[in-house]
């Protein structure tokens, strides 16, 4: 690395997320210089398949660059100390001796085989299905590797996103060598290239680090690195993500993960949407809200708040099951769907709206209550990702959960990627300690007594939905496999 860089005063963080790139550029305070975001779509070829173009991920994080680049002083790309990428976990990406991609990647929501989440399936799907793309393979990536490698030329994992090579059950499909070498999360693995700082407009030598999987980042970003604090992150999915200084082996029995990296442990479940199933219904019956965004430069899901704001609580009566696209923690179930259940004349789309919120929430306590159940101990829970930017979403969790929640930086995983870039080229000496010093809490949405235990009734009648679907689920699995499209 070359050095004066920690003289610097800005970093880059860029997370390549399930529904759009966004890259934020910070001072080494934590504050927020200038940001950028370009959403794409995911590809469904077939039922239950979940696929990105890693192409259009480097065209739109490119677009983001150069964009912040604008929005800031014509010195500011030789300000940048360090770059760090976070991206959705786990992707199965194969790419030739250049980094070109071989097919699209496929994604974590992606079923095939039949698991939600677990690359193995995926791999062994490859294998049978795809020998030729396997066979001309140099190397698989992970979405932050793959955009690594487009800054740096160089072929990369970090060792949060690198289970998928060290797995004994992958390797009995996969070469062991088709994987890269992994780092640590803020390692310095590269430095923009020259072909790169054309693309880009970044200057050219600028460190990056080895990056991380974005629920790492949003956990570092949101400062949940001391034992008994939690994060519930909130994008495309809902994650809940909890420090420990133990393991909890008996939630992984009960559908939820227990992980140790660096010294603690996490445990965490995951849905597979939450702003996913927003934003579904943002696409298909939100012409209301795009058509203000398009003449008004409004966002559309503050409208779609300020609807669902007119709705009493509990929707009157109206409970949705999120599963739109199957679901992981804590049922992992790929064939189960979503459903609007008690649906009536006098609903309205503004219902609609709000029971989807309320659905979310009700995803997020039956994960909190497997973790409390196992004697998980949640001191604080804190709230990141772009579903913190709702006031009102907030205040229905906390609502649901009885929990006060403390709301930080939406832009958690941002943030946590520009420490880490940070700690890579020594500006933070000590990571966890910058983490809690940056990770700034807002303000604190306390709990309604009376509306949870309205909320508490209609969650009870959430649960028994699903076990009354269940059989129903799996048959109607088996008819659309028997009948494809």
């Amino acid at each position: 690395m070359n050095k004066g860089y920690q003289d610097r005063g800005y970093l880059l963080g860029i997370d390549v997320g399930t529904t759009a790139v966004k890259s934020v550029l910070y001072d080494t305070t934590g504050r927020v210089i200038a940001r950028a975001s370009r959403e794409y779509r995911t590809m469904h070829p077939k039922p239950g398949w979940a696929e990105h173009s890693p192409q259009l991920w480097w065209e739109q994080t490119k677009e983001t660059i150069r964009e912040i680049l604008a929005k800031t002083e014509s010195s500011a790309k030789n300000k940048i100390a360090g770059i760090c990428v976070s991206s959705l976990f786990p992707v199965v990406l194969p790419v030739d001796e250049s980094g070109e991609p071989l097919r699209s990647a496929i994604i974590w929501m992606d079923a095939r085989g039949g698991k939600l989440h677990d690359p193995l399936p995926k791999f062994k799907w490859m294998k049978e299905n795809e020998p030729e793309i396997l066979k001309k393979t140099y190397k698989f990536l992970s979405g932050s590797g793959f955009i690594n490698h487009k800054l740096t030329g160089q072929f990369t994992l970090d060792i949060t996103q690198n289970l998928i090579a060290t797995a004994a059950e992958t390797c009995e499909f996969i070469d062991p060598n088709l994987f890269p070498k992994s780092h640590l999360f803020s390692e310095v693995i590269g430095e923009v290239t020259k072909k790169a700082a054309r693309e880009t407009l970044l200057a050219e030598g600028t460190p990056v680090v080895a990056g991380a999987a974005d629920a790492f980042s949003a956990m570092l970003g949101a400062g949940a690195v001391r034992a008994g604090r939690a994060v519930e992150f909130t994008g495309h999915s809902c994650s809940l993500i909890i420090c420990t200084d133990k393991p909890y082996p008996k939630v992984r029995e009960e559908g939820l993960l227990c992980e140790g990296e660096m010294g603690f442990y996490v445990v965490s479940g995951a849905m597979v949407a939450s702003g996913g199933l927003l934003r579904w219904f943002r696409d298909n019956f939100g012409y209301l809200e795009l058509e203000s965004v398009r003449k008004q430069g409004l966002d559309p899901y503050q409208i779609m708040d300020l609807e669902a704001s007119k709705v009493p609580p509990g929707s009157d009566g109206l409970v949705i099951l999120p599963y739109i696209a199957g679901e992981r923690n804590p049922i992992w179930n790929a064939n189960a769907r979503g459903v609007i259940f008690g649906l009536y004349l006098t609903h309205t789309r503004a219902h609609i709206i709000r029971a989807i919120l309320e659905s979310v929430a009700y995803g997020l306590r039956h994960n909190m209550e497997i973790a409390e159940r196992a004697e998980v101990e949640i001191e604080e829970l804190r709230a990141t990702g772009g579903g913190s930017k709702s006031d009102l979403w907030l205040q229905i969790k906390a609502d649901v959960l009885n929990k006060p929640i403390h709301q930080v930086s939406a832009d958690g995983e941002t943030l946590g990627d520009a420490i880490m870039a940070g700690n890579g080229v020594g500006i933070f000496q000590d990571l966890f300690g910058t983490c809690e010093e940056l990770a700034k809490v807002k303000k604190v949405i306390n709990p309604d007594p009376h509306r949870h235990k309205l909320y508490t009734k209609l969650y009870e009648i959430y649960r028994e939905l699903y076990e009354s679907l269940k059989e129903s689920f799996d048959k109607l699995a088996e008819i659309r496999e028997n009948n494809p499209a």
